[in-house]
């Protein structure tokens, strides 16, 4: 599914919550923002590139690495081993939170 995965998918999303499963804890983090790259794309490419910025508590925060995340409600859905990294608050944001981004290459 990663493959043929479009922002659309988070964009309808944003402003609203995601669940991150790891291993010990669950955690809901908002879907700041969500931004194709279609420079990115290689020849023959199958879908856009896009990255998704989600924010999240100060405490407690997630580790680099792969999670699975899911929406609920009616149109849930779940995305196994997506790899987040925590990145530095964006100039738009308030700065508060912890931020982490989502790269769909």
């Amino acid at each position: 599914m990663l493959d043929t995965l479009s922002s659309a998918l988070f964009a309808v999303r944003e402003g609203k919550t995601l669940t991150v499963e790891a291993a010990e804890q669950e955690l809901a983090l908002e879907i700041f923002s969500v931004k194709e790259n279609p420079l990115a794309a290689g020849f023959n490419a199958k879908r856009t590139p896009f990255n998704v910025m989600l924010r999240g508590p100060d405490s407690p925060c997630l580790a680099d690495g792969c999670y699975a995340l899911r929406a609920d409600g009616d149109e849930a859905w779940r995305l196994e081993s997506v790899y987040l990294n925590r990145i530095i608050p964006p100039a738009s944001s308030d700065g508060r939170g912890a931020f982490y981004q989502a790269v769909f290459g």
